[in-house]
């Protein structure tokens, strides 16, 4: 790829040839192309033609930048890198209305900026609203903000830079802060980028319509620009947010519409025609970024006019004569091509919305169209979790995107039956391990574990659960017998023919050590432990602790640990009647099982809540069950009160703490214990509540170090990665964890999760502990 392409020096006939005819027919319509061109310095739309002919030469490069592959296709790119600023600072300005910052635009970019980036009130509550972690940066009532950065060799340059901008902006702006801390810095521009996404927030079948939502026109219009919109609002009942790049003029601007109402898309049409008028108008371009595509290539002769529309046709024509590349984008003279073929002109089915879960009405189909597209599913940062199948395949079908798409072709009838039923839809359904990270972390909000949950309940009525996922489903009484014959169960499971039979004729994969038995459950002794205890005269609560399998089965020190902590702080603990949570059944779809354990649950539990206990799981998993699986299963006012008064142990223990409700421990265990902890934080924590309530407590409560591996998910899942087929999968999603583990400091491991603690084992020779058990043994109990 070369920027000045001289077509007498090069070599390929072919290429030599599109150039020198391109190079004539730019270089003879100068003044057509200049005539032609908007009065803003960002256009995208059309091909880049002007500028690119200078003393006998064409640039190519510019030319085929943005022509959306209708040109050619680039074989090769060389890119030049510029210098990283030295230091960078953000000054946000706060305004009282649009009309006031579009006002300081003008003086902010004149003072010599290198970014003015804009928020308005409807996205600054959505992101508030949505994602609590930006409450401390985004004002509350604010109409506008301005998010306006400097760049500079010294960080005493920046500050002075953004200093004299403020000055220059004085009382347009009703309030202001200067943020020089690299973190702070990259957490506001990471709410500015989830602004697009972050409109799908709102459940409704309107939706952000994106065909004007790069119109650019010169920034000292801006005012006029965005007075225009709000009338074209007014005027069409429509609500049209705003952010962008406000010192360049351009806003991103989304009406809400339904594109599978024919009177929306009409509406679509005619705000079309009158916000490109209104761009035209000012001097401004339809297309400012992101280029003209199917949907506004109809309004692209109209913006230039005949004879500069005529240029771009043969521009066209000389690379492309067959109209082979990438046909009907930019050039196209079909004037409906704007409202065909929309992606939102299907409806999911009614049919295909029938299920054995329970929803609210319309939740499951708006669910299913809660996709943006955005792809912040497909990242690898660091800081995030979503999406850990993707992160380890790194296929788009692993993404959560791919899922909601395809379960929206589904249920909008693009994909038949057959197809549903087929092997490879049951492959492709394997394909989440319900770790809901992108209900927490998808800007949109999309629930894609939810979705998946359903496909798979819709998918085990018609086909059946496999042999494996049966057994696993069934988990309590497997745990059942292995806890009556332990501690000969547990001799057996280490023998390695053990291990071969249960691949064999279970699924399970022979390389996973199943976790030692205690003798009983924890329940019977648990309770015989309560009744022999003195009664606490004075509770300042009461509780009701749902312990779950690996608790009840396989460590009793736990459920021990958890009572004696609850009593040393005067808080009254039963332990009612009750079932493990059945997540098994409920991620495998076995729809009948689970709602059948989790009714009994009801049963007991609510009645205990009716008597004054809150409900208290030590195990994440459980918590995030009662809380919000709870719900889709069984109805009625008793799941909804154990919904709502059901909390994961360690938050439930920060919250008395946070209230002054907590002894102080026995025992520093900082000064006993020279060796820090690490600490891995359960995905269904996040999933339900603070994920660092254990660190926050330790630290604070029992003065003891713990480091956060920030590892991201461990990929056991639950069963998932039990099974012999998800092994392979299972292990690369793990491989976060595991690099951070041998990189580890100490071998000391705290966290909530019994499917967390068995991977980091099965990983590692680390000793792995609940941190209840540190809090228990700070209390001297």
């Amino acid at each position: 790829l070369k920027n000045d392409v001289d077509p007498d020096q090069v070599i390929d006939d072919g290429v030599a040839s599109i150039a020198k005819e391109c190079l004539s027919v730019l270089s003879e319509n100068q003044a057509v192309i200049n005539k032609a061109l908007p009065q803003t310095k960002r256009n995208r739309s059309g091909y880049n033609i002007a500028g690119v002919c200078h003393d006998g030469r064409i640039d190519m490069a510019r030319l085929m930048t943005s022509s959306e592959g209708t040109l050619a296709i680039f074989t090769k790119i060389t890119l030049r890198t510029v210098p990283v600023p030295a230091s960078k600072g953000l000054l946000q300005l706060e305004f009282g209305s649009l009309e006031q910052m579009a006002r300081a635009v003008p003086t902010i970019v004149d003072s010599g900026v290198s970014t003015c980036e804009l928020m308005d009130s409807n996205l600054i509550d959505l992101a508030r609203k949505a994602l609590p972690g930006y409450r401390d940066l985004l004002p509350e009532n604010a109409a506008a903000v301005l998010l306006v950065e400097h760049v500079g060799q010294t960080q005493e340059q920046v500050k002075k830079n953004i200093e004299r901008t403020d000055s220059a902006v004085g009382r347009i702006a009703s309030g202001r802060s200067i943020v020089l801390d690299p973190d702070q810095q990259k957490r506001l521009w990471k709410s500015r980028k989830d602004a697009g996404p972050l409109l799908y927030r709102k459940r409704s079948r309107k939706h952000p319509a994106e065909f004007m939502e790069d119109v650019s026109v010169d920034y000292l219009r801006l005012g006029e620009y965005i007075a225009g919109l709000l009338e074209i609002g007014r005027r069409y009942d429509i609500i049209i947010t705003f952010f962008g790049h406000a010192g360049d003029g351009e806003l991103h601007s989304r009406p809400l519409l339904d594109l599978s109402e024919p009177e929306d898309v009409e509406k679509m049409r005619a705000i079309a025609d009158d916000v490109f008028s209104l761009a035209w108008s000012l001097g401004g371009s339809i297309s400012g970024e992101h280029a003209d595509g199917l949907v506004r290539a109809a309004f692209i002769r109209k913006q230039y006019g005949d004879e500069y529309y005529e240029l771009l046709c043969r521009i066209k024509n000389i690379f492309d004569p067959d109209g082979l590349m990438n046909p009907g984008k930019i050039i196209n003279s079909d004037p409906d091509v704007m409202v065909k073929n929309l992606r939102r002109a299907r409806k999911p089915l009614p049919e295909r919305m029938k299920t054995d879960l329970l929803f609210e009405e319309n939740e499951l189909a708006l669910e299913i169209e809660q996709c943006y597209g955005c792809g912040l599913c497909l990242s690898r940062e660091p800081g995030l979790r979503m999406c850990p199948v993707f992160r380890a395949l790194g296929e788009e079908l692993g993404s959560s995107r791919a899922k909601a798409n395809l379960l929206g072709y589904w249920a909008t009838g693009q994909l038949e039956d057959k197809d549903f039923e087929s092997p490879e839809f049951r492959k492709f359904l394997d394909l989440c391990v319900n770790c809901k990270a992108c209900m927490l972390q998808c800007p949109s909000g999309v629930d894609i574990s939810k979705l998946m949950m359903t496909a798979r309940a819709r998918y085990v009525k018609r086909k059946g659960l496999r042999r494996t996922e049966k057994l696993l489903s069934q988990n309590r009484y497997m745990s059942l017998l292995g806890s009556m014959f332990s501690p000969i169960s547990n001799l057996v499971m280490r023998l390695p023919v053990f291990g071969l039979l249960l691949e064999k004729v279970a699924g399970f994969d022979k390389q996973r050590k199943m976790p030692g038995f205690k003798r009983g459950s924890f329940l019977k002794a648990g309770r015989k432990y309560l009744a022999s205890c003195e009664p606490i005269a004075k509770p300042v609560d009461k509780v009701a602790y749902f312990v779950d399998t690996y608790a009840n089965y396989n460590d009793h020190e736990l459920g021990f640990a958890v009572l004696d902590v609850l009593r040393h702080n005067n808080i009254k603990v039963i332990l009612p009647k009750q079932l493990p949570a059945p997540l098994p059944a409920i991620v495998y779809g076995d729809t009948g099982k689970a709602r059948k354990d989790l009714a009994y649950n009801v049963r007991h539990l609510a009645q205990a809540i009716r008597d004054g206990y809150k409900i208290i799981c030590s195990e994440p998993s459980a918590a995030l069950c009662l809380k919000q699986e709870l719900r889709h299963f069984v109805k009625g006012e008793d799941a909804k009160l154990v919904s709502e008064n059901s909390f994961e142990l360690m938050n439930y223990l920060l919250d008395l703490y946070n209230k002054n409700k907590l002894k102080n421990p026995q025992v520093n265990l900082g000064a006993k214990h020279a060796d820090e902890y690490v600490y891995h934080m359960p995905c269904h924590l996040l999933a339900v509540s603070d994920g660092m309530a254990s660190i926050k407590l330790l630290q604070e409560l029992c003065g003891v170090k713990v480091t956060d591996l920030k590892a991201g998910c461990c990929g056991l899942a639950g069963t998932f990665g039990m099974q012999k087929k998800n092994y392979e999968l299972s292990s690369q999603i793990s491989a976060r964890l595991k690099e951070a583990l041998e990189k580890s400091p100490t071998k000391n491991v705290l966290t909530e999760c019994a499917a967390c603690k068995m991977q980091i084992e099965h990983l590692s020779d680390c000793i792995v502990r609940h941190p209840i058990k540190v809090i228990s043994e700070a209390c001297s109990i």
